[in-house]
């Protein structure tokens, strides 16, 4: 018989695949708008740098600009999942401030007014901080320690400074014709990208990201820092005109920005590198180079420019002190790491108990101390009776919770100086310095009675003698536990020739 489906079972089947109609959709469309914002903003920018300067040109910079403002604004305000979505709006912000600094410096540009600094400048100037503010928001969002990441990002920027300080600000400094507010505005630029330099450097450190949207964000300020270095040197050599691929390099920094938000992986949040201490080749000979750097420009200059000299010596200590910081931090996180390597060595995983090889190294030092001062030394070697029946019926989760629970109630009866040893399973051994064998017993019961899940413990004792070496020791505690399983489990049985206060 033919079976129809109902019409309750088909408006779900339409409403499931209109649902998955949607979201594919949606992902297809997302995919679609970084290309075109990506596509327009570089056919925008081409068509900049290539046609005359003039209105045409300004009306397509101010209109770019503002593209990219409302695109990355909107990319913040429509998607739920976007990674830190404060440092995106930041950056939105710094586009809109740079929007109207455009606008206004080309409705002047046209009029044929120049004065600067103008009103622009407060606007451009304005962009920096929120630059600034969001890049640190970005990295500071990770799982790993930002610290080393950004040592040596700073080492890189205090070099940068000393180069940008003898070619970009240097120049600026010594023109006498420009007034104070035309120095300070001259030099703020300059000093500002110096500041969102190694804010770059250190995401590239730390994240060492081959996620597209992360990608494209990192070339978008290296693009604007490059605008910026240029505009500053073509400015005070007297190269700079508007309309050229300096400014181009301004519109591929925002198409960057807008296609960076709108890419389907600004979702994802960048993983930190597993090892932020660790040093790569490519790291060390950025780090060498940037060290070199300005005692080079010292012996460039020596002679010609006391103040580059005393610049470029002033940076030559500063990353004198970061390499020492970066050093000691490495020195700090390779003790760490053999430390823990130690305690890994030494410990059972499961429980937290000392393991056979601590258990080996303990036992030859007290036997040896016992044999030298005449002190009594007693050892137990305990065993929980009927584990695998417990694991058969329980299932292993259980009984490895068991074996924990023992380790922490023991370790509430023993003294810091006994030493417990799980050997392997469920058996432990545990090492009673200065104990004779009626103390060991005593505290061997208590022991016994504190095994929780009505589960039951057979033990064996045995007590140190002169001339017994560790492991005489340990096989005569072996052969009272075997003795105390042979006489039906659940007791605890001395060694033959250990003494007790009974």
């Amino acid at each position: 018989m033919k079976r129809e489906n109902s019409p309750t079972l088909d408006r779900r089947w339409a409403l499931t695949g209109d649902s998955v109609s949607r979201s594919l959709r949606k992902l297809s469309r997302g995919y679609q708008i970084w290309r075109v914002l990506l596509a327009v903003g570089l056919s925008l920018a081409a068509v900049y740098v290539v046609i005359p300067y003039g209105l045409a040109a300004s009306t397509i910079y101010v209109g770019t600009t503002l593209m990219t403002a409302v695109s990355v604004g909107l990319a913040v305000r429509r998607r739920n999942a976007i990674f830190c979505p404060t440092a995106w709006t930041l950056i939105a912000c710094a586009l809109a401030l740079a929007t109207i600094g455009h606008a206004i410096w080309y409705w002047l540009d046209i009029r044929g007014l120049e004065p600067f600094p103008s009103l622009a400048d407060a606007f451009y100037i304005g962009v920096y901080p929120l630059f600034i503010l969001a890049l640190w928001l970005l990295g500071r969002r990770n799982d790993g320690g930002g610290g080393a990441a950004l040592s040596d990002a700073l080492i890189v920027g205090i070099s940068a400074a000393v180069l940008g300080w003898a070619l970009l600000i240097a120049p600026y400094v010594y023109d006498p014709s420009l007034t104070l507010g035309q120095l300070l505005i001259s030099t703020a630029y300059p000093v500002a990208d110096l500041m969102v330099l190694p804010l770059i450097l250190r995401l590239v450190f730390l994240y060492r990201s081959r996620i597209l949207a992360h990608l494209l964000l990192l070339a978008g300020m290296v693009a604007y820092l490059s605008a910026d270095m240029l505009y500053a040197h073509g400015n005070a050599v007297g190269w700079y005109l508007p309309g050229g691929l300096t400014d181009g390099l301004w519109l591929l920094a925002y198409t960057f920005f807008a296609a960076a938000v709108w890419h389907p992986s600004a979702a994802e949040k960048p993983r930190a590198h597993a090892s932020s201490a660790r040093f790569s080749s490519r790291r060390l000979i950025i780090l060498g180079a940037a060290a070199v750097l300005p005692p080079g420009i010292i012996l460039l200059t020596a002679g010609a420019n006391f103040d580059i000299v005393r610049v470029a010596a002033i940076g030559s200590i500063l990353i004198f002190l970061l390499v020492l910081h970066r050093m000691a931090g490495l020195i700090k996180r390779s003790h760490q790491q053999a430390e823990a390597l130690e305690h890994l060595s030494r410990t059972d995983p499961l429980t937290g108990a000392a393991n056979r090889r601590h258990l080996e190294q303990t036992l030859a030092y007290e036997v040896s101390r016992a044999d030298r001062a005449g002190g009594s030394l007693s050892l137990a070697y305990l065993d929980l009776d009927h584990f695998k029946r417990f694991n058969d019926t329980y299932g292993h989760a259980m009984g490895d919770a068991l074996l924990q629970n023992v380790v922490s109630r023991w370790r509430e009866i023993l003294r810091p100086t006994d030493l417990l040893v799980r050997i392997g399973g469920e058996e432990f051994v545990v090492l009673f310095p200065d104990t004779d064998a009626g103390q060991c017993r005593t505290v061997v019961e208590r022991l016994r009675r504190a095994v929780p899940d009505e589960q039951t413990c057979s033990a064996g004792i045995a007590e140190h003698r002169r001339g017994d070496g560790g492991s005489t020791l340990l096989g005569r505690a072996d052969g009272a536990l075997y003795k105390a399983k042979r006489q039906g489990r659940n007791r605890a049985v001395l060694a033959v020739g250990s003494r007790s206060d009974t």
